[in-house]
């Protein structure tokens, strides 16, 4: 059985021989919840459900292409039940690889996590394995399921996947692996591959592996590019002032259009030599967002090859905040004006800008109501996230603004309504949510505000509320 603290999943260890010295929005989340018409209470069911990461690797090798399917699971997500060692959990980890007129394969696993303490929902340790298929060329789907056995709790997830058929290529290349780490190990490396969905938490060095195959020794060029992926439609980043009439994050940012731009290119030059190459390469961690890292190879004969890696950054210890200044400052633009927010980081460095947000919660109630906003916060990101952080959609803003709501109707699998009640004076705020984008696993849906209907100002009322210094 695989153990770990922290990074545990990263535990894997393989030895190639190198020739050359150099991982949002595209995965699904399905349960088998009636939950599933109700996007509210599906996401709300959904965190306490097993939480796993995975990422799928094609490569080729002498025996013929290959799909290596990694998956690491959150322990604290799993039910632990004590024993005379320790505590002891267990889940059972299915596999399917699916394609059209073939029968599905299957592999099952079953894994046994064994801890000396309880782990808590602060834990960072993941268990993890590693399921290799050979494959032909053609498309798949990859279906997986983890089924927790105490609880009998389930989640699962389902991937598209292309295998390209290189038979004719003189060159070809594999996936791109993101790296945890790797060494020198004799004459070769010993690589252990980071497959948890937010690179944030690898070090400020975005290693990866890819392997390239070619039928021809040559001299070629190799570049490494990472592209920023920036909406054509951007969120509201200002104060949404009174008289709210369903402003706010409301495009669908994960729906609309990318636009890219470079961030990084790094060439090399290198002689290679016929068969399969392994290349280990390395660049720096950009900023929180959205990037595409891109690997290209030309030749002495201008023939080229290349593979794309999406990858996402977020703080560290997301869905948490508070460890990161600027989403602490931005995510405020809900009840601060546009003049607070300028103030507040016309400022030299970091420090002063922490001492001028700590000053506007002294003056707005002081730290117990500051630690309920950014709980409020985290929990947008816990429940709301997709290819944007919780927080920047209009569920997570309605959430960290008015609450979570009173009572939630279901209306299918399209529209859903959100209903606030004061019960002092019985006046009601009703939000109309409309599915924006139609997928067929509730993780990746993102929901608009339709409509607001409401006796009373009601954006006005709940910001004073948080406004108020008592």
């Amino acid at each position: 059985m695989l153990k770990s603290n922290a990074f545990k999943a990263t535990s894997f260890s393989f030895v190639f021989t190198a020739a050359l010295l150099f991982e949002g929005c595209g995965s699904s989340d399905e349960t088998a919840s009636n939950a599933n018409l109700c996007y509210y209470y599906y996401v709300i069911a959904k965190s306490s459900l097993p939480e796993f990461d995975s990422n799928l690797f094609y490569t080729a090798d002498s025996l013929g292409q290959r799909l290596d399917i990694y998956v690491s699971l959150k322990e604290s997500r799993l039910k632990f039940e004590k024993f005379s060692g320790g505590y002891r959990a267990s889940y059972i980890a299915g596999v399917r690889l699916i394609r059209d007129g073939e029968p599905p394969v299957v592999k099952e696993i079953r894994r046994v996590v064994d801890e000396a303490a309880f782990p808590t929902a602060s834990d960072s340790s993941y268990d993890a394995f590693l399921v290799s298929l050979r494959v032909t060329p053609g498309k798949y789907a990859v279906e997986i399921e983890v089924v927790d056995e105490a609880s009998g709790q389930k989640t699962s997830r389902v991937y598209d996947k292309i295998i390209p058929d290189v038979s004719g290529q003189s060159m070809s290349m594999s996936d791109i692996l993101l790296l945890a780490s790797y060494d020198t190990v004799g004459y070769g490396r010993r690589i252990r591959p980071f497959f948890l969905s937010n690179a944030g938490l690898l070090s400020d060095t975005l290693r990866f592996f890819t392997v390239l195959s070619s039928s021809v020794s040559s001299r070629d060029s190799i570049y490494l590019k990472v592209f920023k992926l920036e909406m054509h439609e951007r969120l509201p980043s200002g104060y949404i002032s009174p008289g709210f009439s369903g402003g706010g994050p409301n495009l669908d940012p994960c729906r609309a259009g990318v636009d890219s731009m470079l961030v990084y290119s790094y060439p090399l030059r290198a002689a290679l030599d016929p068969g399969s190459c392994y290349i280990f390469g390395g660049v720096p961690k950009p900023l929180p967002g959205n990037y595409v890292l891109e690997v290209v190879v030309e030749n002495k004969d201008r023939n080229w090859v290349s593979a794309l890696l999406p990858f996402r950054i977020r703080g560290k210890n997301f869905p948490d905040v508070t460890d990161d200044l600027r989403d602490m400052v931005n995510s405020l633009n809900y009840i601060a004006s546009r003049g607070e927010l300028q103030e507040m980081v016309a400022v030299k460095n970091d420090s002063a800008v922490k001492a001028n947000l700590l000053k506007f919660w002294s003056d707005f109630g002081g730290y117990s109501k500051m630690a309920e906003y950014y709980r409020r916060v985290s929990r947008a990101n816990m429940y709301f996230s997709t290819c944007i952080d919780g927080w920047k959609t209009p569920m997570g803003m309605m959430y960290i603004v008015c609450g979570p709501p009173d009572y939630v109707e279901c209306r299918g699998l399209y529209t859903e309504r959100w209903m606030y009640v004061q019960t002092s004076t019985n006046n009601r705020v009703v939000v109309d949510y409309r599915l924006s984008r139609d997928t067929p696993n509730p993780g990746d849906r993102y929901y608009g505000i339709e409509n607001i209907y409401s006796s009373l100002d009601f954006w006005s009322y709940y910001v004073s509320r948080w406004r108020s210094p008592y």
